[in-house]
């Protein structure tokens, strides 16, 4: 049981430390024709512990959960095609669920609404639009092996910011790592005579990226060299666990 005491004490990026899950490394990402996604495991000794960032209190229903993100991310993985557009968001969920699911309560990729929520960011929506023409393709529609229909619109989702846009502080060096990661946000980006789809990303020179092309509707596959890390998103129930105080300030998760 985690004190009232002990939680008014944590603060947006204080550090919780935890046992590294004891999982094999047999993790086996989507792999076809067009390949959904090709995995390159980044390993972590099995005596590590896990550094999680404090980020706030999240309610689900009645019951409050401590939200923390991994401070390092687990697994560069590369996306690539439609195919890869399609099943990313599955993707990178069902990669942190692997190793987190049994451990805490919903475990998951980090989202762009995560890092918009943390910063503080409001994004208008915008009102574009794009219409297929005859022989275009979504990502959904190529992994079937058929073209989309004819007159189908999608609207716009993609957009960027910069972290020189930002001020400086405890949320902006959260989100702003040494490696770049990929987000579990579908995007679309709306050009005059196509449509490119993807994924989020937030690169290491403080970038957060919602248009990071993977497929045209042209068919044309992209983003064949992209390689961005899997960050995870988990929520701790404070009645399962204790928080024991280190000399170095941060603190150690304990079941109870």
């Amino acid at each position: 049981m985690i004190s009232n005491d002990v939680l008014s004490e944590l603060t947006i990026g204080t550090v919780i430390k935890s046992d590294v899950p004891k999982r094999k490394w047999d993790y086996m990402s989507y792999k076809n024709r067009n390949g959904k996604a090709d995995q390159t495991f980044s390993l972590r000794e099995r005596k590590d512990a896990i550094d999680w960032l404090f980020i706030g209190v999240n309610f689900v229903g009645r019951k409050m959960f401590l939200k923390c993100v991994e401070k390092e991310p687990i697994f560069s993985i590369e996306f690539r095609g439609g195919v890869g557009s399609f099943y990313c968001e599955k993707e990178l969920n069902s990669i942190v669920r692997y190793w987190f699911g049994r451990k805490f309560c919903y475990p998951r990729s980090i989202r762009v609404e995560d890092i918009n929520l943390l910063l503080g960011i409001e994004v208008e929506p915008s009102n574009k639009r794009y219409t297929f023409k005859k022989g275009d393709y979504s990502p959904g529609s190529f992994a079937k092996h058929r073209v989309e229909y004819e007159g189908t619109r999608v609207k716009h989702l993609s957009y960027s910011y910069n972290r020189i846009e930002l001020p400086i502080s405890p949320a902006t060096e959260i989100v702003f790592l040494d490696k770049p990661y990929w987000l579990a946000s579908k995007t679309v980006s709306v050009e005059k005579d196509c449509a490119y789809f993807g994924l989020g990303e937030v690169t290491s020179d403080g970038c957060v990226n919602m248009g990071h092309s993977l497929f045209k509707s042209t068919g044309e596959t992209l983003g064949g060299t992209n390689t961005a890390y899997v960050r995870s998103l988990v929520y701790i129930d404070p009645k399962s666990y204790s928080l024991i105080k280190l000399n170095s300030g941060a603190y150690r998760l304990v079941e109870s």
